[in-house]
């Protein structure tokens, strides 16, 4: 595995990256992560064939904030990763804030994307009824009070596995300080009509303890997209490919794999 700095725009992003022939996957963190946060599913993907890059966004460890007062956008940083380390198309799989970038580079960037998978995605559309969608359910009410665990984790994983609760925690502090990172602004417009007019495949994942993204915001969202399949797990919150890894590679590498025998 190669590791190392990425300079884009005035910064330098830290990545990994599996190397080997097979199709890039890219994997785009959560706002309250870095790219340590995919360790069970680097490996996972990796054997199954796949040239699986991991990286961090400006503002969350190891990588660089840069000026301030230049951001730069998520998708043009992404893109300069793409070019940095010669990929020309990838999978592109996003968790959370990650899956926002992901999906508004593949809206920006159609022919470089060869698919989504969305996991837990708040997609954040600009569009009247995702938004009343994304008020009702009132995180903000208690965000600054709650730990990022609480948010997080759903409560079962919580209450039967203190070990992985408090690992979860230990790699947002160590990434972001448990203060959600380093805001930049995404760089695309999305809304229905870019949605809609995706043609890649779409792999939308949540869980039914997901305060973030319940599943009746994923079903808004595939209701708008061409080819959409949908993954909701029982009992299991806003992180699945933390607190189902099993459960979340298997689904991830169906998903590739049909696409692969197409």
């Amino acid at each position: 595995m190669k590791e190392g700095f990425a300079e884009v725009a005035g910064t330098r992003l830290w990545y990994w990256d599996t190397d080997g022939a097979g199709p890039a996957l890219i994997l785009c963190h959560p706002a309250s992560q870095g790219c340590l946060v995919w360790e069970k599913q680097r490996d996972v993907l990796a054997e199954a064939g796949y040239r699986v890059i991991g990286y961090s966004r400006r503002g969350h460890q190891p990588s660089e904030t840069g000026p301030t007062d230049n951001p730069g956008t998520t998708i043009d940083d992404l893109a300069q990763l793409m070019q940095c380390l010669d990929v020309e198309r990838a999978h592109l799989l996003g968790a959370a804030a990650g899956g926002i970038t992901a999906l508004g580079f593949a809206c920006r960037f159609p022919e470089r994307t060869t698919s989504l998978i969305l996991a837990g995605t708040i997609f954040s559309p600009d569009e009247d009824d995702w938004r009343a969608m994304h008020a009702r359910l009132d995180v903000a009410s208690i965000k600054g009070a709650a730990s990022t665990a609480f948010l997080e984790l759903g409560p079962a994983y919580r209450a039967s596995n203190p070990e992985g609760t408090a690992g979860f925690a230990t790699l947002s502090d160590e990434a972001v300080g448990g203060k959600g990172g380093f805001s930049q602004p995404t760089g695309a417009k999305v809304n229905w009509a870019a949605i809609e007019a995706l043609n890649m495949p779409v792999l939308l994942m949540t869980g039914e303890a997901d305060l973030y993204s319940p599943p009746p915001m994923q079903e808004l969202v595939a209701g708008h997209l061409k080819n959409p399949a949908l993954v909701t797990m029982p009992s299991i919150g806003h992180a699945p490919y933390w607190e189902a890894p099993d459960l979340f590679n298997e689904a991830v590498m169906g998903f590739l794999g049909d696409l692969d025998a197409e």
